[in-house]
């Protein structure tokens, strides 16, 4: 019993989404929203779309002419949150495994909000699509991890990919 109420003071203290509203509501909207984000680019050519690390998809994300792409409010709130929710989970020097499914369950509805609210449109989409798509696969990694190690491992990159957010957008 005191496993079960040290998870939900994590869910009370540390996230800042309703973990059970937001999961009903991205199981209906996610792929709903992915499917048609993933249209909109899909009349793009691209050459080099060798993209199989971090490294290679960093070296993608492209800045408007010298300068940082301008993002809408919705999704820079949206960010803000997210960076909150990785900072404060940061606070537990030690967290275990089950902590970091939650996180990633958290950061999950917290994706799934920015892509719903996001009203970005053009290239500033696409853009913000090349820096989304490893987020979102390093969170449902994070989501199924098994062991501490591995889950440390996602994390830091996880985290590492959400603060390059602002070396690209405004």
């Amino acid at each position: 019993m005191d496993l079960q109420n040290e998870k939900w003071r994590y869910l009370f203290i540390y996230s800042p989404f309703k973990l059970i509203t937001m999961k009903k509501i991205s199981l209906i909207l996610f792929p709903i929203v992915f499917l048609f984000a993933c249209n909109q680019g899909s009349n793009k050519n691209e050459s080099n779309e060798n993209t199989t690390d971090n490294h290679v998809e960093t070296s993608e994300l492209t800045l408007n002419n010298g300068a940082k792409w301008q993002a809408d409010s919705s999704t820079n709130r949206h960010l803000i949150s997210l960076k909150t929710t990785a900072n404060m989970f940061k606070v537990n020097p030690l967290p275990p495994v089950e902590e970091y499914r939650i996180l990633g369950s958290d950061l999950k509805a917290g994706l799934d909000s920015m892509i719903r609210d996001c009203k970005l449109t053009g290239p500033a989409h696409e853009v913000l699509h090349k820096w989304l798509e490893p987020v979102l696969r390093q969170t449902n990694e994070l989501k199924n991890v098994s062991d501490t190690t591995t889950a440390k491992s996602v994390f830091d990159s996880l985290d590492k990919r959400i603060n390059i957010y602002y070396d690209y957008f405004q």
